[in-house]
């Protein structure tokens, strides 16, 4: 608020208790940034775009059933670690990390912008049409009833928020390098300091590839920054094709992301679940008071808030995708569990492959498979 109207804190606050007039200057001030009509028709769709949560405790097959609702014979057990993890499982692109003897680590579940897509399509079509609250509410009540008095046995680690803005070829998009300028020129103001912007390509056989602007508002380091880049731009380079082919198939354009760590990434999840508000219209509102871009009249940037003002143009959604059949083959390959062998028969005798009989004709069990059968068994059993 004070960085919109662009006065102190102090003064703000005398404002609000009457300790300071408010001049016909300032009337106008906030009647030109509060009570605006808004005419653009811009459209935000809002996603999880990354999710990694921390429970302490060493059981991570009940983790598995009941808080991602999955079965954890369905995972592959691969033969390397991460983040000091000693074990490491995948279902798709979810993954899940463990120890079986520091309860404090214990285990991390880690979802990509994928894998949160593969989780909502088991939300839809496996578990009864759950959401993301469901998904949240039950951490907290699974921590409630394991561990009551133990305030640090569910951690939310990273939350990361994506809202797209939409293609929109009739009245056109926000052009990123406005942004760009406006913080070179140093017309913005807020709780983040310092900035950067990677704009980069590539020199292929086809041409050069264009990867787009990317730009960074606070530090990687810091529990909250914000990412705004030119999605149509990254998904084109991702799938080889053209930018227009893009804006066609998928309507995007950018986006715009928060992402948020530890503590803040927390209590936004908690509040969540109390309030049960738009993830999207809570996005909005973060950048807004945490982002004050300006004209070069000093002037609130109309562009901008055009954009970012128009709370009933935002909404949170889910975007259900499969996890992908290849992904399977590679699991079986490297060890997986009898269900993938079934799906994939059953897939063969549909498309007439046989990738499953060559695969048998080529494998050999290494040491270090031999090593995780042990492993395996104590997956597929009960644990403490």
């Amino acid at each position: 608020m004070c960085d919109l109207l662009g006065i102190s804190l102090s003064y703000y606050r005398k404002m609000e208790k009457g300790e300071r007039a408010v001049t016909s200057e300032m009337e106008e001030k906030i009647r030109h940034s509060f009570f605006k009509k808004r005419e653009s028709s811009t459209v935000f769709v809002g996603t999880n775009d990354y999710t990694n949560i921390r429970f302490q405790t060493l059981n991570v097959r009940e983790v598995v059933s009941k808080i991602l609702g999955l079965n954890v014979e369905n995972f592959q057990l691969n033969e390397y670690n991460r983040y000091q993890y000693p074990f490491f499982i995948s279902y798709g692109h979810i993954n899940v990390y463990y120890h079986d003897k520091d309860i404090k680590a214990g285990v991390l579940i880690e979802m990509s912008g994928q894998a949160c897509r593969e989780m909502e399509y088991e939300f839809e079509y496996h578990q009864k049409k759950r959401t993301w609250y469901d998904f949240f509410n039950d951490c907290f009540l699974y921590a409630n009833k394991k561990a009551p008095e133990n305030d640090d046995f569910v951690k939310i680690t990273r939350f990361d928020l994506a809202l797209d803005e939409q293609y929109n070829p009739q009245e056109g998009n926000f052009d990123l390098f406005n942004l760009l300028t406006s913080a070179r020129e140093g017309r913005w103001n807020g709780r983040k300091q310092n900035y950067s912007a990677v704009l980069g390509g590539r020199r292929t056989k086809e041409g050069m590839i264009n990867d787009g602007l990317t730009v960074y508002f606070g530090s990687k380091q810091t529990h909250l920054f914000f990412r705004f880049y030119e999605k149509d731009y990254e998904r084109a380079s991702q799938e080889m094709t053209s930018v227009e082919a893009i804006r066609e198939m998928y309507g995007l354009r950018n986006r715009y992301e928060i992402s948020m760590r530890k503590e803040i990434s927390t209590d936004f999840i908690k509040r969540y679940i109390e309030q049960d508000f738009d993830l999207a219209d809570e996005g909005v509102k973060i950048i807004n008071d945490n982002l004050t871009f300006y004209d070069k009249e000093g002037n609130l940037d109309s562009e901008w808030y055009d954009m970012m003002g128009r709370m009933d143009a935002y909404h949170f959604t889910v975007r259900p995708e499969a996890p992908d059949l290849n992904r399977k083959y590679t699991w079986f390959e490297k060890g997986g569990p009898v269900s993938t062998y079934l799906l994939l028969k059953k897939a063969e005798e549909l498309t007439g492959e046989s990738r499953l009989e060559e695969i048998f004709n080529e494998a050999e069990l290494t040491e270090r498979q031999e090593k995780f059968l042990k492993e395996f068994r104590m997956i597929r059993g009960a644990n403490g």
